[in-house]
């Protein structure tokens, strides 16, 4: 027989289940009213996985480890680092040798009736920036 403690981690473990299929299906709403019903409900998904944790740790079961700040600086400057090769190594395989970034980020000016903002001084067919999934929910 499952006790208070059994209980409530399936509980715990049941809410981030469902939550990360709500937050799925609001990643591939197809309209706002379908999003924002999406978005609603993992709102309410989030506040119920909260709850169960409140309670499991108010009751010593569930106590996540204090984050070590000298490992967190660690981890986000390796991140950080990671951030710029690939932004770097993105810059030399996009832009004309002559363009440059400023401040590590591409200039864009914007167009009307273009769905998307145009780097300066390329033809939009070189500047794809959205790719729509490969099998969206319906």
């Amino acid at each position: 027989m499952l006790d208070d403690k059994d209980r409530l981690t399936d509980n715990l473990v049941t809410q981030k289940y469902i939550a990360g299929g709500y937050n799925h299906a609001a990643l591939e709403a197809a309209n706002s009213q379908l999003l924002d019903a999406f978005t609603g409900i993992l709102r309410d998904e989030h506040q119920m996985q909260h709850e169960i944790f409140m309670e499991m740790n108010n009751r010593g079961w569930y106590q996540p480890k204090t984050a070590n700040m000298n490992d967190l600086s660690q981890h986000i400057n390796k991140w950080n680092q990671e951030l710029q090769r690939v932004q770097n190594t993105a810059a030399r395989r996009t832009m004309p040798p002559q363009q440059a970034f400023q401040g590590n980020m591409p200039q864009y000016n914007y167009q009307a009736g273009a769905t998307m903002p145009q780097q300066m001084g390329m033809p939009p067919a070189q500047t794809t920036m959205y790719r729509p999934p490969q099998s969206p929910m319906i």
